[in-house]
């Protein structure tokens, strides 16, 4: 009696352990800040085979941060038509906006998978999941970058802990010293950089023609790159010796000229860019 007894007590253990197995073995979305959710996303709508490959990038928008997608999204998913930009609503919450700032999916974690759910108008759900190639988070936790180190990722466990090793950290360009720049020399033909590198994209500075805030800024139609055509450049100007970008949705971004002629986009405000004349 006390024999079978013991082996109910050991199945029924062994019978719970394996129906929490599943549950243990959910990994949670941990999105401890904004910078945590940059990268590729896949955007589906539940029951149905409509699934959508969304960028949250870093760059600004006209509310919120800029949201790139292929154009057949907003067919496939109507409530798409006029999303505009995307938002960190707090930890491990994110929001899809339109251009005038409203609301139009909030997102939050799924309580056992690692996706996060928002509920559309009509009672529908949307499923948000972290695509397969995401950039790593180049922060080594919430708030400021650490420069010249590499983060790492934590190792398994019983694994050998990685040695964290300084790296040189980019030299920041010589400021230019000459005379303050005048429209005439700024205008022209520039080669778009980022992070150093050419992005093959062309921007026109034209101070014959009237633009947003100032003179004409156009973008060549040839332009691939994503953060580029979401900003479309509109207008530039010059303030206090600084180049003055505005983009078709009216934000601004500003530029310092270097030793190099080249104009760096001011750090304080994303990804470095830079505009070499041609």
């Amino acid at each position: 009696m006390a024999q079978s007894r013991k082996t109910s007590i050991a199945a029924a253990a062994c019978l719970m352990a394996m129906s929490a197995a599943p549950f243990a073995a959910a990994a949670a979305i941990d999105l401890p800040d904004a910078r945590a959710a940059i990268g590729q996303w896949d955007l589906s709508l539940n029951d149905t085979n409509r699934k959508c490959r969304l960028v949250l990038r870093d760059e600004p928008a006209q509310n919120g941060l800029a949201l790139a997608m292929p154009a057949g999204c907003r067919r496939a998913m109507p409530i798409l038509s006029e999303v505009g930009g995307w938002t960190f609503v707090g930890a491990n919450k994110l929001g899809m906006i339109e251009r005038d700032g409203r609301e139009v999916l909030a997102f939050a974690p799924a309580q056992d998978r690692d996706i996060l759910l928002a509920r559309g108008p009509e009672g529908e759900t949307y499923e948000l999941a972290p695509a397969m190639q995401r950039p790593p988070v180049r922060v080594a936790q919430a708030g400021a970058a650490t420069p010249g180190f590499q983060v790492v990722t934590p190792p398994a466990a019983g694994a050998p802990r990685p040695t964290v090793t300084a790296q040189a950290a980019p030299a920041a360009p010589a400021p230019y010293a000459g005379p303050a720049a005048r429209p005439a020399d700024v205008a022209g033909r520039y080669a778009i950089l980022r992070e150093g590198k050419d992005t093959n994209c062309m921007l026109t500075l034209d101070d014959k023609a009237r633009g947003l805030k100032g003179a004409k800024a156009q973008l060549a139609p040839a332009c691939r790159d994503q953060g580029l055509v979401i900003f479309d450049p509109a207008g530039w100007a010059l303030d206090r010796g600084r180049l003055v970008l505005t983009a078709r949705k009216g934000h601004q971004t500003h530029f310092d000229r270097s030793a190099d002629g080249v104009w760096n986009k001011d750090p304080k405000e994303g990804k470095n860019l830079g505009l070499k004349k041609l």
